[in-house]
């Protein structure tokens, strides 16, 4: 070989190196953290054609956080971090919960979600309390994991997500999210008492029963379920139930019937 075979090679070959390189960097890196095979599977198809996207998946809380750290280290000398953006489950393999992740990840990047990455819940959960959750540790969006029918189209979605030309919080989650907002600090108060009689009429399926288990008077527990009807803006047991449950002033299972 001469020194001008050399030369050439030397030059070529840094070039070649070089815009391998420049391709990682400019590449669109995502992370998926998803339990279920499927969606992975039909995201690595559909993704994995696409030759700006760097596609990583991790099926459980614990393999995505590894893979998330790893990433991050490893754009340490970028100006942007890697990933440019997270894709993550709510219910997770385990019972393990995404936006727990979404905490863990957004305290790893320094506990503010501005110096984190980008993150969007995928999730089937109709749940508003994680919709809620989600967007309060700094989830960029909830698209309904449900709703995705369009893999094709998937793609440039995601892209527009992270160049911030697309939010990703629609209809029902927006709604909900706005009068939280608007409700913020203004949510009612229920008594220790008030709740206690609220939960065993709910249990009992009648005020009398509800205040002999109690061990009050029928008068006083009605005047206090008058009360809690006032406080939570409810005509009926029913609606004071389902308004105190959405406000999680109490629990669902709290409510359930008393057993024979």
């Amino acid at each position: 070989m001469n020194n001008t075979t050399i030369l050439y090679s030397r030059v070529f070959g840094d070039f070649a190196y070089m815009s391998d390189i420049g391709r990682k960097q400019l590449a669109y890196s995502i992370l998926c953290i998803d339990d279920d095979p499927f969606l992975r599977i039909g995201l690595e198809h559909a993704l994995g054609e696409a030759k700006d996207i760097d596609l990583s998946l991790a099926p459980t809380k614990a393999e995505g956080m590894k893979s998330f750290v790893e990433i991050w280290n490893r754009s340490s000398d970028l100006k942007h971090r890697k990933p440019d953006l997270v894709l993550l489950d709510q219910d997770l393999e385990g019972g393990e919960k995404g936006t727990d992740l979404l905490r863990e990840i957004v305290d790893f990047c320094g506990g503010s979600p501005d110096d984190s990455a980008k993150i969007c819940m995928l999730s089937a959960s109709q749940r508003p309390r994680d919709w809620m959750k989600a967007f309060e540790l700094g989830a960029v969006g909830w698209i309904d994991k449900a709703a995705v029918s369009n893999m094709s189209a998937f793609a440039g979605r995601l892209r527009d997500i992270i160049n911030n030309r697309h939010v990703e919080w629609e209809g029902a989650q927006a709604q909900f999210i706005m009068r939280a907002q608007q409700n913020r600090g203004q949510l009612p108060v229920l008594s220790p008492r008030m709740k206690q009689v609220l939960i065993e009429t709910a249990r009992q399926g009648d005020l009398k029963l509800a205040a002999a288990e109690i061990g009050i008077a029928y008068n006083t527990a009605r005047a206090t379920l008058s009360t809690i009807f006032e406080k939570l803006g409810a005509k009926s047991q029913a609606s004071a139930v389902a308004t105190a449950i959405h406000y999680e002033l109490i629990t669902a299972e709290e409510c359930l019937p008393a057993g024979p």
